[in-house]
């Protein structure tokens, strides 16, 4: 399973978890999070998020954790602003960095078990930030069919969104069909569906501690031509996601 989220990064030197509550009135705020993906033939996938949101002045940087990528990597991060501004790519990150040093600039850090895609708070006020990335592979080839099964909006996203759509599309304009192709949705309270040749999701309710967003689709051989081999079959990817699950 993939994971991505985003988060605020904020400090303080004790009792951190009931500071945050205290400070609930006035917290940063995401208002909408609006996922697009573009999914080449090779099963590539290109991810473009624009996060609405309130920044105040507690914290320095947002980052988006993306890990558990069997066999997936990051690639290709851009981040904007609501001003055009193009954030300068530094590479790896240090969180450790001071709100002024980072704002303007973003970067990755690298861990074990996937990655965290950074940028800068900069200025406080409404804001509006751009983020995209590449995770190749998403697609991957089964013995029975080509799919994904993909976490777009993890648990623990913090702040929790109010409103998230996601909407996946072939890069080629190739559409999705619904009698080839088979799509669930995953943790959230909303809908899963296709829409004039695209995978369409989106919440009906706003996240709470517990919510993600995980979108399954299965594809016929042939639809891509993915890149990575996964052993087993897709049936039995479905078996397991929905183990627990309504």
């Amino acid at each position: 399973m993939k994971h991505s989220s985003s988060h605020l990064r904020r400090y303080a030197t004790i009792l951190t978890g009931w500071l945050w509550c205290l400070c609930a009135v006035s917290r940063p705020s995401l208002s909408d999070l609006s996922i697009r993906v573009m999914l080449s033939e090779n099963g590539d996938a290109r991810i473009t998020e624009t996060r609405h949101m309130h920044i105040d002045s507690e914290g320095t940087e947002v980052y988006v954790v993306v890990g558990h990528l069997n066999g997936s990597r990051v690639t290709d991060l851009c981040v904007t602003d609501e001003s055009g501004q193009n954030y300068t790519y530094i590479g790896e990150w240090d969180v450790d960095c001071s709100r002024a040093e980072k704002s303007g600039r973003c970067g990755i850090v690298t861990k074990s078990d996937g990655y965290e895609l950074c940028w800068g708070l900069g200025d406080s006020g409404e804001r509006t930030y751009i983020t995209s990335y590449t995770v190749t592979n998403m697609v991957k080839r089964y013995d029975d069919a080509d799919g994904f099964n993909y976490m777009f909006v993890a648990e623990g996203i913090s702040p929790e969104p109010e409103h998230v759509s996601l909407v996946i599309s072939r890069a080629d304009g190739k559409p999705f069909a619904e009698d080839t192709a088979a799509i669930w949705g995953f943790r959230y309270d909303g809908y899963v569906y296709f829409d004039n040749g695209n995978i369409v999701a989106e919440t009906t309710e706003p996240f709470d501690r517990h919510s993600a967003m995980i979108v399954m689709a299965r594809f016929p051989h042939g639809f891509f031509s993915p890149e990575m081999t996964q052993g087993g079959t897709f049936e039995e990817v479905k078996e397991r996601a929905f183990e627990g699950s309504d």
